[in-house]
C-alpha cells in the first residue's frame, strides 16, 4: 500500500511514517519543509485549500489511499478565526474528496472528539454528534462532507493524542509537559476535562489497519484509561520523575479567555480493538514507550 498523508508533519502524520509497516510506503504532503523521516516518505509541499495545486499533486503521484489530517487544530484559534479555519478545514477537505472521487481514491478523513458536547460519555461510534464550539462543529460539517460526497470512504476520531512530536511543531500535553514543568515552571491543569488519552503510535497503528479496509466506515481510536487532565499530568510526572508539585489542580473557569471545552469526551473503544485489533493501552505503557524512545534517541 502507498498513502498519501495530507498534513503529515503533525503528530498523526509522525505516526504513521512512524508505524509504516513493511511493503508499504508513505507520502506526506504539507505547507512547508520539516524534518521528517526520509526513509520511509516522499515530501511532496502543498496547500489542500488550492484545487489547482491539490489536483496536479494528485495526478502527478501513484498511491492507493489518502489520510486527510490537513487543517487548522488550535480550537482557540479557530474560534476567533472562524472564516480562515472553514477554508481550511472544510474547503480543503471538499478539494480532497474531489480529487479523491475522481480518481477513485479511498479516503481516510481524521476528524476529532470536538464532535460531542461531553455529557453523554463514553461515546461509541453511532452516538449522535453536538458539539459546543466552532471547532467542533467544523469537524462535524467535514465528516458530513465525507459521508455524503465521497465515493469511497472512512472516518476516524482520534482523541488527545501524545507522544514525541516534531520539534518544530505544535506540541502536545506531555510534550508541554516536560518542557516547562522540567524546567521548574508551575503549571495550571484543569481536573474537571476527561478523555481517555491516545499514545500516537498506536494511533498510527490502527490507521494502517484501517487503511485496506472499505467497508469500515467510521472508527473511535482511544487509549484505555479515562483520566482528567491534571490525573494525566500527574502519571506524566511520575514516569519521567517531574515534579508533581508544580502541577496546580484548576477547573476550566480559571482559563477565563480559552474556549469552554467538553467535560468528558471519552471513547468505547470496542470497535477499534475487535475490528482493527488494536489492545488499547494504558497511559503508563503509552510514557513508558516514549521514555524509552528518549533513551534510544541519547
Amino acid at each position: 500500500m502507498r498513502v498519501l498523508v495530507t498534513g503529515g508533519t503533525g503528530l498523526l502524520g509522525k505516526a504513521l511514517t512512524e508505524t509504516c509497516p513493511p511493503g508499504s510506503s508513505l507520502l506526506v504532503l504539507h505547507l512547508s519543509s520539516d524534518e521528517i523521516a526520509p526513509a520511509l516518505t516522499g515530501e511532496i509541499l502543498g496547500d489542500v485549500r488550492n484545487m489547482d495545486e491539490i489536483a496536479r499533486i494528485f495526478e502527478a503521484h501513484r498511491f492507493d489511499v489518502v489520510v486527510h489530517a490537513a487543517g487548522l487544530s488550535n480550537v482557540d484559534y479557530v474560534e476567533r478565526h472562524c472564516e480562515e479555519a472553514t477554508e481550511s478545514n472544510i474547503g480543503g477537505t471538499a478539494n480532497v474528496v474531489e480529487c479523491c472521487n475522481r480518481l477513485n481514491k479511498h479516503l481516510i478523513y481524521i476528524s476529532s472528539n470536538a464532535v460531542f458536547d461531553g455529557t453523554r460519555a463514553p461515546y461509541r461510534e453511532d452516538d449522535p454528534t453536538c458539539p459546543i464550539h466552532v471547532y467542533g462543529r467544523i469537524k462535524q460539517q467535514c465528516e458530513e462532507l465525507v459521508a455524503k460526497v465521497a465515493h469511497s470512504y472512512s472516518i476516524a476520531r482520534p482523541i488527545l493524542m501524545y507522544g514525541w512530536n516534531y520539534r518544530s511543531r505544535r506540541k502536545n500535553l506531555v510534550t508541554w509537559l516536560l518542557d516547562h514543568v522540567g524546567q521548574g515552571e508551575a503549571v495550571p491543569v484543569v481536573t474537571d476535562v476527561y478523555e481517555n488519552p491516545l499514545f500516537y503510535l498506536q494511533a498510527g497503528e490502527a490507521l494502517w489497519k484501517l487503511v485496506p479496509r472499505r467497508d469500515l466506515k467510521l472508527v473511535h481510536l482511544a487509549g484505555g484509561e479515562v483520566v482528567s487532565r491534571y490525573e494525566f499530568a500527574l502519571v506524566v510526572a511520575r514516569v519521567f520523575g517531574l515534579d508533581a508539585g508544580l502541577i496546580r489542580p484548576v477547573d476550566s473557569g480559571y482559563f477565563t479567555d480559552l474556549v469552554p471545552r467538553p467535560r468528558n469526551t471519552s471513547f468505547v473503544t470496542e470497535r477499534m480493538e475487535k475490528e482493527l485489533g488494536i489492545t488499547s493501552w494504558t497511559i503508563a505503557q503509552g510514557l513508558q514507550a516514549m521514555k524509552m524512545q528518549m533513551r534510544v534517541a541519547e
